[in-house]
């Protein structure tokens, strides 16, 4: 590693090979940021984070102080990547838990973080005991999510989200490659009527994609599976695992998509982390953040602008990036929320979580930035519009009351609003321990919360089952 870079700050990582913690130092290169380590063993390695290093560092401007759980799950601090936990040197709470129900799936994607062992099924009484330390610890919570494997072959599915459905928990997902609702459309219904966000699998519009990254065409399938979702009216999201080279230029015509259909609330893009053996690390397939941005802005069904793609100032900087869209009344468009209040407002409305507006605070800052941009409607450009939008939304609001239910605003909200989302998860290659010690997504335990890039790391071991959360 000869060749000239600019160094830029030093970290600890882990080594690819035999996972050992290792010094790491983040360096740019060009336009490029990479990771650059030294395993005593196994030697160099170099992995890229970030192909825009202007849109890197303005990441950085945008953070908040940590905020700590009610209750910690670990006790005592043996080292950031010794004492996951959550212990106590952790910068920040727990937004979104990811509880893997079982280690069973019905793919055997190339791409999966482990290979499922097919042998275990959480039961009634662990998934249980994991709710009530989640509400221990963080008091209450906008979303949990059921991972796996496939967690809809849990045989106890249902009974498990009935048990979490709690006052002190707003909604509950359930990430799913949606193959068993073909065949068991009584589970589709029980899920529908719980009220259960269907995360689903989505990898583009080309079943070249699907054979690379799942091992099998899968696109007549997902087509099915989507329509499917739409009659029966299931709120869903669409997941995507992006690999460069890919499925990269498929990012926009999913957004559109997202735009194009009601039933649609989200699209999570998840750019491809290399855990799987069967499929390695090569530098020129790994996706960053600004390569996900540079596609979105091809979208064609609404105008996407890289400043419109902020990160979420509770995680790490270059963890979590999100865009919210704002559904105008007479189906039009939609317009970016970015541009309807200036960028401090905005960041202080979704400073605390990826859902604003479910606690007071928040609630009552979206409905202050409501009504002045009513009284500012001269400044809003395509003002007719957008101010009809905002008076439904101010009478809806009202309907909630000066004390809202976090049910009734993400109901609003889930109507009014589209998102869209890139989480960069972490694996051996790009680990950066300064970055996990803000992780705010985690898998929970029977006792342990561990920050999720750690597990998927390499540190798993047979605290849980395996994932297939991430890709």
């Amino acid at each position: 590693m000869s060749e000239s870079y600019e160094y830029h700050k030093t970290t600890r990582s882990v080594c690819p090979v035999c996972h050992e913690i290792i010094p790491a130092k983040v360096i740019f290169k060009g336009a490029g940021v990479y990771l650059m380590k030294h395993c005593r063993v196994h030697g160099d390695f170099r992995s890229v984070i970030e192909r825009d290093r202007a849109r890197y560092l303005e990441s950085f401007s945008t953070g908040k102080p940590a905020v700590y759980p009610l209750a910690h799950t670990k006790s005592g601090f043996e080292g950031c990547g010794r004492s996951c936990g959550l212990c106590a040197e952790h910068q920040q709470h727990t937004c979104l838990p990811i509880i893997e129900i079982t280690d069973y799936c019905n793919m055997t994607c190339p791409v999966c973080l482990v290979d499922n062992a097919h042998q275990t099924h959480m039961s009634v009484s662990d998934f249980s005991a994991i709710i009530e330390s989640l509400i221990r610890c963080e008091g209450t919570l906008d979303l949990i999510n059921l991972s796996g494997g496939e967690p809809t072959m849990h045989p106890d599915l249902l009974r498990l989200i009935d048990l979490a459905r709690r006052p002190e928990i707003v909604n509950c997902s359930i990430s799913t490659n949606g193959r068993i609702f073909l065949k068991n459309r009584g589970l589709l219904d029980g899920l529908i009527e719980r009220g259960v966000f269907i995360s689903l699998q989505f990898d583009g519009f080309d079943d070249r994609a699907y054979r690379e990254i799942r091992g099998e065409p899968l696109l007549e399938e997902k087509h099915a599976i989507l329509e499917l979702l739409e009659r029966a009216g299931a709120k869903t999201s669409l997941v995507m695992t992006v690999v460069r080279g890919v499925n990269d230029r498929e990012i926009a015509r999913t957004a559109d998509f997202l735009m194009e259909h009601d039933f649609i609330k989200s699209l999570m893009i998840q750019p491809i982390v290399f855990t799987n053996p069967r499929y390695p690390y090569t530098e020129d397939k790994a996706m960053t953040t600004s390569d996900v941005v540079r596609e979105l802005c091809d979208a064609k069904r609404v105008e996407i602008l890289p400043s419109d793609i902020t990160n979420l100032p509770c995680s790490h900087p270059t963890c979590f990036s999100l865009a919210y869209f704002l559904k105008l009344k007479d189906r039009s468009g939609f317009v970016p929320l970015t541009r309807l209040v200036d960028s401090q407002a905005y960041l202080d409305v979704i400073k605390n979580r990826t859902t604003p507006g479910l606690d007071e605070e928040s609630f009552g800052a979206i409905r202050e930035k409501i009504y002045q941009l009513w009284s500012s409607s001269g400044s809003i450009p395509e003002s007719e519009k957008i101010l009809a939008t905002i008076r439904d939304l101010l009478c809806e609001l009202g309907k909630c009351g000066n004390h809202p239910t976090p049910q009734s605003v993400f109901s609003i909200a889930e109507n009014a609003v589209k998102s869209i989302y890139i989480h960069s998860f972490m694996d051996a290659h790009t680990m950066d321990l300064a970055r996990v010690m803000k992780c705010c997504t985690q898998y929970p335990t029977l006792n342990e919360l561990t920050p999720c890039c750690m597990r998927n790391a390499g540190v798993r071991g047979a605290k849980a089952p395996a994932s297939s959360g991430s890709n």
